[in-house]
């Protein structure tokens, strides 16, 4: 694959939506730095968010994705919820859900939104294969489909195929086995979130990069594949599926 390109590109409108500069001016009017104010008086906590919303280049593409599809957002792992927040920091009013197993982090999200007065956003605290996913709307899911076991990994992306060829666009991020020295890097991130409790054991299981393309392409999907890891040494990549329209 090329490191600055689109693998398997679905449509012309992915690498347009990768390669343009729509809306991120709007990032300049919500500071990554407001954001973090919403999240209590931890420093450290603070810190992290203000650090991943304004050096993490998955929220501006997504915001990218979001503004040009304006479906609904649900987002499977949503964390802290700083994409929901971040959307509507920069002006997107799509409806936005968001889903975690973590009750500690959807609450904080939620406190955030309260602080903010944000509208027409939820949070929920639940598993990525009970998310019901309806007809027509962006989902995303960054960062997390290898602690999913290879079986419940399986069904979610069964889930994501389907939702896909209903009309959804699905956004996944994630890293492959084959990604060399950025997967070596991104295991030990792993070894990291769970030393310090960031993340609660569970599975660490990342999937092969022709697996996974094939998989969607079987199904008759159109699939792309991109880097977006920014400056930082993981390994993080955009696969953007969607319905191909005859």
């Amino acid at each position: 694959m090329p490191r600055g390109g689109v693998d398997c590109v679905a449509s012309g409108m992915v690498a347009e939506v990768l390669n343009s500069r729509l809306i991120e001016h709007m990032a300049d009017s919500f500071s990554a730095f407001q954001i973090a104010r919403a999240y209590g008086r931890s420093r450290w906590l603070r810190g992290y968010v203000a650090g991943k919303v304004g050096t993490d280049p998955v929220f501006k593409t997504a915001w990218k994705f979001i503004s040009i599809r304006r479906q609904p957002v649900w987002d499977i792992g949503c964390g802290l919820g700083l994409l929901g927040i971040s959307m509507r920091g920069a002006g997107l009013t799509e409806r936005y859900r968001g889903f975690d197993t973590s009750a500690w982090k959807v609450n904080r999200g939620k406190e955030a939104m309260r602080h903010f007065g944000f509208e027409e956003v939820g949070f929920e605290v639940r598993d990525a294969l009970s998310v019901q996913i309806p007809e027509g709307a962006t989902v995303c899911m960054f960062d997390v489909l290898h602690y999913l076991s290879p079986p419940d990994q399986k069904l979610m992306l069964e889930r994501l195929a389907k939702a896909a060829e209903a009309g959804s666009l699905i956004l996944l991020r994630t890293t492959f086995k084959d990604a060399g020295w950025r997967y070596l890097v991104t295991l030990l991130e792993e070894w990291w979130t769970r030393a310090s409790g960031w993340i609660s054991g569970g599975e660490v299981n990342f999937p092969h990069r022709r697996e996974l393309v094939s998989f969607f392409k079987n199904r008759g999907l159109g699939i792309g594949v991109t880097p977006l890891w920014g400056k930082t040494p993981f390994g993080g990549e955009l696969v953007v599926i969607e319905k191909i329209e005859a």
